[in-house]
């Protein structure tokens, strides 16, 4: 009896279970969240447009589905440094990244719902601060939240809002001054897919 409905459960698993891979391309808005004990950075709240374009494996079961992806991301900040708070200078940095999210979702219908742990991986990265730009770290962790929509069973639509855990930078020395800012960004994605 216990064979019967272990081989009932496994051949429900396998109807059910049904995988595609895709190409995906998106937008996203990314705002910096810097503070610092020491008063000599500051936020710049502008947030800052970015591209990202990659690819997903989404595997579904049932209702439910798990969709690694890989993709590139660009990502931009402004941030004040000075030692008077009326007068600091503004420099910019650039980012980028290989982005990896493990989603987890629930898709009822063409609607879904999802989560997901996020590695960052910085590939490169560009600030016009020197000392700034090489205090930033190769891999940092964060999360995603959002929801998406299918379309035909090809196209993919999907609005996410992303989170920092860890921050992107080491301690960093400007001008003799050693620094251990808190450096952590938000952003929302908006991204089209295809699927194959």
């Amino acid at each position: 009896m216990k064979k019967i409905a272990f081989l009932f459960l496994l051949s429900f698993i396998f109807v059910g279970t049904y995988a595609q891979f895709g190409i995906k391309v998106g937008a996203n808005t990314t705002t910096l969240k810097i503070t610092s004990t020491d008063d000599l950075i500051d936020n710049v709240k502008d947030a800052q447009w970015g591209f990202n374009a990659g690819v997903f494996y989404r595997l579904k079961i049932a209702m439910l589905y798990l969709q690694p992806e890989a993709y590139f991301s660009t990502v931009s900040g402004s941030f004040k440094y000075g030692d008077d708070p009326t007068n600091m200078d503004l420099y910019d940095f650039d980012l980028n990244r290989i982005d990896i999210p493990l989603i987890v979702g629930v898709k009822l219908g063409p609607l879904r719902i999802h989560a997901a742990p996020v590695a960052f991986f910085t590939i490169s990265s560009k600030s016009s601060l020197t000392d700034f730009d090489e205090a930033m770290k190769g891999t940092t962790w964060g999360y995603q939240a959002g929801l998406g929509f299918d379309l035909f069973k090809k196209l993919t639509f999907d609005a996410r809002y992303e989170g920092s855990i860890s921050d992107f930078t080491e301690s960093v020395e400007i001008g003799g001054v050693t620094l251990e800012p808190s450096t952590k960004s938000s952003a929302f994605l908006l991204s089209l897919g295809f699927m194959f």
